[in-house]
Formats: structure tokens, C-alpha cells, sequence
């Protein structure tokens, strides 16, 4: 007799089968999908920065220079609010929407005449921050078209105030 070569133990190969390597490509390109959109979406958005959160954005930019710098910092609106000027000769060019302005106006309705159906009020071109990261109380005026909003601006966060009527 011819002695058999000892054979040897079968091993297991662990593998993954073409559907479950189907699934997680298919899985792979959703989420990437999904994600590349949403990013595209918050760069669009940043591009197109409406008139009114750019100066909203600039008054939090300056009160937290103000704080940092511990000095007053003054913002002035040059062009009938076209531009604002502050710090060392910084100017924040407002972006340009068809018809659509934003003014800064004195914090308490007075002296304001109607025109034309329009409420006219007195403009001022200046608001200083303060160290302590407060500023001059101040008013915005959004007007688009023929349609007018007023944002109150809180002295002590220099950011716009919720409606009256939204009090917890």
C-alpha cells in the first residue's frame, strides 16, 4: 500500500460578497452627494450676503474690536449708506440688491414726516462701540421696494432685538 499524503485542513476565506461591496459604494456616493451639496449651498449663501445682514454682521465685527482693542470704535455711514467706514480707514462696500436699502435711523421715532405715503425718518451716519461691548442705540431701516421694516438694535449685544410680541 501506497501511504496518502496527510491532507490538510480546509481553510476558511473570509470575503465579502459583490452585493454587500455594491451596498457600501451606493452608500459612499449618497452621503457624498448629499454632502457636497449642502457645502455648495452654504458657499452660495455666503456669497450672497443680503444689504442688511452684511451691516448686521459688520456691527458684531466692530463691537468685537472694540472689546478687544478696549477703545471706542465709531462706524460711519458715507454715501447715504452705500459704504461704512471704521477703525483704521476699514470700509465695508454694502452689496447691491435692486431696490433695496438700509439706512441707520435715530433709536426713538421723532420728527418723522410722511411722504408720499412713506414714513421718512431722520438718518444718522454714525454709531460708536464701546469697550465694554456695548454701542449708541440705533434703528435700521430695511426698506425693499415699497415695502419698509425697522430692526431695533440692542444697546448691550449691538444685535437686532426680537419682536415685541415674541416674549416667552
Amino acid at each position: 500500500m501506497i501511504p496518502r499524503p496527510a491532507s490538510r485542513p480546509v481553510r476558511a476565506v473570509a470575503a465579502f460578497t459583490l452585493v454587500e461591496v455594491l451596498l457600501v459604494l451606493s452608500l459612499f456616493a449618497l452621503f457624498g452627494a448629499l454632502f457636497i451639496g449642502g457645502a455648495s449651498n452654504l458657499l452660495d449663501n455666503s456669497r450672497e450676503q443680503s444689504p442688511e445682514e452684511a451691516l448686521l454682521s459688520l456691527f458684531q465685527t466692530v463691537r468685537r474690536e472694540a472689546v478687544q482693542q478696549g477703545r471706542v470704535i465709531e462706524v460711519t455711514a458715507v454715501e447715504n449708506g452705500a459704504a461704512y467706514v471704521w477703525g483704521e480707514a476699514e470700509t465695508l462696500i454694502m452689496p447691491e440688491r435692486e431696490g433695496v436699502s438700509v439706512r441707520l435711523i435715530k433709536p426713538q421715532l421723532d420728527q418723522a414726516i410722511l411722504l408720499g405715503g412713506q414714513l421718512e425718518e431722520n438718518l444718522i451716519d454714525r454709531v460708536r462701540f464701546y469697550p465694554d461691548g456695548t454701542c449708541d442705540p440705533v434703528r435700521v431701516q430695511i426698506q425693499r421696494g415699497q415695502a419698509r421694516r425697522v430692526e431695533t438694535i440692542d444697546p448691550w449685544t449691538c444685535a437686532p432685538q426680537p419682536p415685541a410680541g415674541n416674549s416667552p
